[in-house]
């Protein structure tokens, strides 16, 4: 199906009146995850509905149709939020590549992968290019949002690896009898510790009420009074206090993230986050950690999305939705289905036990996952056939991965991915040799297996009666 057609029923009267999404990029990134996201999650915004804040302007076309008319295809702004930062944040060394990329544009040079001076060429390279620009776009972005879109109730800031279920948390802010006021200063996302207060990750997004948002912009004017003063450009005028970006910029120059220093701005504004873990999940979907203390709450948005699941879990929430009633994580496991995996062989260890008839093994995967609520823990196994047995003698083990002679036993359900084996170096005693050592090369090889049968039972009994909607907390893990 196209996205015009997947996209039919999506309610544009909420985002243009009630709840803005604002979509935070790098115009160097990977150009394969910004088309996953403008093609899943963000594809069914109209252009204006959607703020794209990045560190240069630019057109960002998508096809929503098969055909080749121009009704077929959404052209969507991204904006550079970085040019109209006070000036002074120009003459910090995390600008030179920026400063840089500007003088090409001026002088109409073509920006290129191989001249762009903000794009990175290896991962390694991210603290020294671009990558250090993202952090000065938080602040930046929530004053943009408000100048260019006031009084809306509520804003979603996101990010590319960002995916987000709409329906989930449409009907969180929107449908909870009234739970949240947007009047009210609402910060809500996935808890991570800062400065002396929690802030909301970046990565699984984040949202603000405007209750919050007037709270955190507002500035004391000359005559007292408090008011917002944010615009492109704008200078502090009548107002005595500083902006935003103005008052926080040390902050952000010594930060390594602008999410925390958007958290410490709002908390020393009187504003604390609301934590909804795992709601809005710092997991990707293969890295999702199944228990049984969410297994009925909403998915509402995960992290680190790869560009193939972004498309693909979005076109299969639009045939898995169910109605009354949000896409819960008992939903989600069938869009990897871990423990039932395609390309996946019988054990060999089946042999030893006929009761383990549904067990599963896949080399060369990694299926771990340490969840402080449902702990795992290692025993010791020769092969991943002793580490199956170990799993099996264990009723709370519900899969396991064998790596080197370490079996590590999991109370919990996880897909996870590949893992090629690691080759060790180590200096093992040797009086043979001189200096009494000599050098020993070690393969690791990672091989995961799940309890088919028991998965296939925990399943049955944690059926989903009603859906478990978390009240925001920050002393509650899951």
């Amino acid at each position: 199906m196209s996205i015009s057609d997947l996209c039919a029923s999506f309610p544009h009267n909420i985002t243009q009146n009630r709840i803005q999404p604002v979509l935070k990029i790098g115009h160097g990134e990977n150009p394969a995850i910004l088309s996953a996201q403008l093609n899943s999650v963000s594809a069914c915004f109209e252009p204006g509905e959607l703020l794209i804040f990045s560190d240069m302007d630019a057109d960002l076309v998508v096809r929503t149709n098969n055909s080749d008319s121009v009704s077929g295809v959404h052209v969507h702004k991204a904006i550079d939020i970085l040019a109209t930062l006070p000036k002074a944040y120009y003459q910090h060394k995390d600008f030179a590549a920026y400063n840089t990329l500007q003088e090409m544009i001026a002088n109409n040079t073509p920006i290129t992968a191989e001249n762009d001076p903000t794009r990175s060429r290896r991962d390694s390279d991210k603290l020294n290019t671009g990558w250090k620009l993202d952090k000065y776009k938080f602040l930046a972005g929530v004053e943009r949002a408000w100048e260019m879109r006031p009084n809306r109730e509520w804003y979603i800031f996101y990010e590319t690896d960002t995916y987000i279920s709409w329906d989930g948390l449409f009907r969180l802010l929107l449908t909870q009898n009234g739970a949240f006021d947007p009047d009210k200063e609402i910060y809500l996302g996935s808890p991570s510790p800062g400065r002396r207060t929690w802030f909301a990750n970046g990565g699984p997004g984040f949202v603000l009420s405007r209750g919050a948002m007037r709270r955190l912009l507002a500035r004391k004017a000359e005559n007292g009074e408090k008011g917002i003063g944010v615009g492109m450009g704008m200078t502090r005028g009548w107002f005595e206090e500083q902006s935003l970006t103005e008052k926080w910029m040390t902050a952000v120059q010594g930060d390594c993230c602008g999410d925390s220093v958007l958290g410490w701005a709002l908390w020393k504004a009187g504003v604390k986050l609301g934590g909804l873990f795992p709601m809005f999940n710092v997991y990707p979907a293969h890295g999702v950690v199944y228990t049984e203390h969410m297994w009925c709450q909403p998915l509402v948005t995960l992290h680190k999305t790869t560009p193939r699941d972004m498309v693909e879990l979005w076109r299969w929430e639009q045939g898995h939705r169910r109605l009354g009633r949000p896409i819960l994580y008992a939903d989600l496991y069938a869009f990897k289905n871990p423990g039932l995996l395609p390309g996946s062989s019988p054990s060999k260890s089946n042999n030893l036990n006929p009761r383990r008839s549904n067990d599963l093994l896949r080399p060369n995967w990694d299926n771990t996952a340490y969840d402080r609520l449902a702990p795992a823990h290692d025993v010791h196994a020769i092969s991943p056939a002793q580490c199956a047995v170990e799993c099996d003698k264990d009723p709370a083990c519900l899969q396991y991965l064998h790596r080197g002679e370490t079996c590590v036993l999991m109370p919990y359900i996880v897909y996870g991915a590949e893992k090629l084996p690691e080759v060790n170096e180590r200096n093992v005693t040797d009086e043979s040799n001189p200096g009494g050592w000599r050098m020993e090369t070690e393969t690791i090889e990672f091989t995961a297996g799940w309890m088919g049968g028991r998965i296939k039972g925990w399943r049955r009994e944690h059926e989903c009666k009603e859906v478990d909607w978390l009240w925001p907390s920050l002393d509650r893990y899951f």
